[in-house]
């Protein structure tokens, strides 16, 4: 089977019933929660964090890390100052 008839096998029979996923195990999620943080980055600054870490055979994880920390340290030493405009946030559903 190739293409559309894999994906319609996927979803079900051949019936047209369908099937549920098997929900995904989320307990290292759970575990591990206060690890993860995620954000949405301009796509040439993750493209430049990857590119760094390529080359110092490291992971994205590390130098986003590094970078975050260097600047956390510099904004608390007075060395980096943030000047940007609030932008206002709306809650989904309101």
């Amino acid at each position: 089977m190739t293409g559309q008839k894999e994906r319609q096998k996927a979803k079900g029979d051949s019936s047209g019933m369908t099937f549920a996923k098997p929900k995904r195990d989320r307990a290292w999620d759970e575990k591990h929660n206060y690890q993860v943080a995620s954000y949405r980055i301009d796509p040439e600054i993750k493209q430049a964090i990857k590119d760094i870490a390529e080359s110092l055979k490291v992971s994205t994880a590390d130098i986003a890390g590094y970078f975050l920390d260097y600047a956390i340290g510099a904004y608390k030493r007075g060395d980096l100052k943030i000047e940007l405009e609030p932008k206002e946030f709306q809650i989904k559903g309101e």
